[in-house]
């Protein structure tokens, strides 16, 4: 069969020996090949061969189910053919598949996916972290290499009712100063100086309650308390007492930082006179004088008739050493404004004391 010498190697209808519903065989002493437009049918081994330089194509549509040998063998169950690239074809076994996650997802992140076989998951070291790995364990170690060590801290801050919450990592707290108030920041001993401005008695020590005997205490309940000092009239000295004035008169004093308290009371009024003496315990303590009245002779007219009237003046009452008391009269001072006492002090000497006790 021969055919155009420029398709010399093509044996098709075109150019050869052509042949139509019949079976080609070729037989020798020992096999029979037989083609039949669609298949190639050999009883023995079928051996095509070409030289190094030329190519084998084979163009088809489907290959039936046949046995297929590679150098004689026709490879395991579930065997594939792989080549080494270089046109060595052989049998080989898949690598089984094992089970494991196709998608990777972290919360807030794009999700990493498996899109092919060959994909590899890298994992990143960040800042502060670093990553080795064992393949003779198959081991992978994270390690924390950052230098600040971890330690308890306030997550949030109560001031004046109002919560601070540090919702972050990099969330900072700042302290503001505010009136009269300034901050020293000392980044060297990690501290921080708060300072006072405000000048004067704001930064002295105060009391911060007041009390006297037989009194409620008052207390400051918060820095701009004020203590008020208030004057008040009594209405039991009406016969005696001039009820349009308060009994003291309470006036301050700016320039001198000073509370003056002025009694309304009159000298003929005052009860209050009293004789220092020391007692038996040592202790400082004033005897009260008491009123002593007299009848004196008079020409003038008096209440009630006979001729005397009642004339008042002071007197010291003494215990004497039987039980009975005694008064001690004093007389007149000279200008007649008082009484005075003779006392007899420790040296022998008399000491004269005003009682300021004038009528």
């Amino acid at each position: 069969m021969s055919g155009d010498a420029l398709a010399e190697h093509i044996l098709d209808g075109s150019y050869g020996y052509a042949i139509s519903n019949a079976v080609l065989q070729l037989i020798d002493s020992e096999h029979t090949l037989a083609l039949d437009g669609q298949s190639i049918v050999s009883d023995g081994t079928l051996v095509i061969n070409t030289s190094a330089s030329k190519k084998l194509i084979f163009g088809v549509d489907d290959i039936l189910s046949a046995k297929l040998l590679i150098n004689g063998n026709t490879g395991a169950s579930g065997q594939v053919l792989t080549t080494d690239g270089f046109g060595n074809i052989s049998w080989s076994s898949p690598i089984t598949q094992e089970s494991g996650f196709k998608t990777l997802s972290v919360s807030g992140q794009s999700d990493i996916e498996a899109d092919q076989a060959g994909d590899t998951l890298n994992i990143a070291a960040g800042t502060g972290i670093s990553v080795t790995t064992d393949a003779s364990t198959d081991t992978i170690t994270i390690t924390n290499t950052s230098t600040n060590t971890g330690r308890e801290a306030f997550r949030k801050f109560l001031v004046d009712s109002q919560e601070i919450v540090a919702d972050s990592s990099t969330d900072t707290l700042t302290l503001n100063a505010g009136t009269n108030v300034s901050f020293t920041v000392d980044t060297a001993a990690d501290s921080i100086t708060i300072n006072a401005n405000t000048d004067g008695e704001l930064n002295q020590n105060a009391f911060t309650t007041v009390s006297s005997t037989n009194q409620n205490t008052l207390s400051a309940s918060s820095a701009s308390d004020t203590l008020s000092f208030e004057s008040e009239d009594d209405t039991l000295l009406d016969s005696r007492y001039d009820t349009n004035r308060d009994k003291v008169t309470i006036t301050t004093d700016n320039t001198q930082n000073q509370v003056k308290v002025v009694t309304n009371t009159p000298k003929t009024f005052s009860m209050a006179s009293k004789v220092p003496l020391v007692n038996e315990a040592g202790v400082a303590q004033g005897m009260p004088l008491r009123n002593k009245f007299f009848n004196v002779a008079t020409s003038d007219p008096v209440s009630g008739s006979g001729g005397y009237v009642g004339v008042s003046t002071r007197s010291l009452p003494l215990l004497q050493s039987d039980g009975t008391t005694s008064d001690v009269l004093m007389p007149a001072k000279s200008d007649n404004s008082t009484l005075q006492l003779t006392l007899v002090n420790s040296s022998g000497t008399d000491q004269i004391l005003d009682m300021e006790v004038a009528e």
